[in-house]
C-alpha cells in the first residue's frame, strides 16, 4: 500500500469537500483533516506491521 498516494488522494478529495462546502479557510481545514487522517493510517501501518513481526 502507497501510503503517500493515498494521503494524496484524500488531501484532494478533502479540498474538494471543504471547497464546495463554502468552507472560509477550506485549503487549512483541508490541510488539518489530511493531517489527522495520515496520523491514523500511520499509527494503523504501525500495529499491523508490529503484529506481523509478531506472527514470524
Amino acid at each position: 500500500m502507497n501510503l503517500l498516494g493515498w494521503i494524496g488522494i484524500i488531501f484532494v478529495t478533502h479540498v474538494a469537500l471543504y471547497f464546495v462546502l463554502g468552507t472560509d479557510n477550506w485549503v487549512s481545514t483541508a490541510m488539518l483533516a489530511t493531517a489527522v487522517w495520515a496520523g491514523a493510517l500511520y499509527v494503523i501501518r504501525f500495529v499491523m506491521r508490529q503484529r506481523q513481526k509478531e506472527r514470524t
